[in-house]
């Protein structure tokens, strides 16, 4: 098994492809089938599966195709690292960025 610490960004695409493939297979599915829960054409998904290379919407409709939604889900969850970071996480997050004083001429 590959160590993401340390591999490529092409090491990497390769072998969640790779884990993406296994995943396919486990549920049994063929190429072509994946490729329609997926509404992508199944060049792509023998193309991803061969290279790691596909854009990313096309990634997420595999991997959500794959029932695989919930493992990605914690990827960019921030994780606090203090008792202040976690006081700020906690806060009412503010939903525009504030103005800025306009000087008067």
């Amino acid at each position: 098994m590959l160590d993401f610490t340390f591999a490529t960004a092409s090491e990497l695409s390769k072998e969640i492809a790779s884990r993406m493939k296994a995943q396919r297979m486990r549920l049994e599915l063929s190429q072509p089938e994946l490729a329609q829960r997926a509404g992508v054409a199944l060049g792509t998904v023998s193309g991803f599966e061969k290279s790691g290379k596909a854009t990313l919407e096309t990634v997420i409709r595999l991997i959500v195709a794959l029932d695989l939604t919930k493992e990605i889900e914690p990827l960019f969850l921030q994780k606090p690292t203090s008792i202040r970071e976690l006081e700020l996480a906690t806060k009412p997050v503010r939903q525009r960025v504030p103005r800025k004083n306009k000087k008067l001429l």
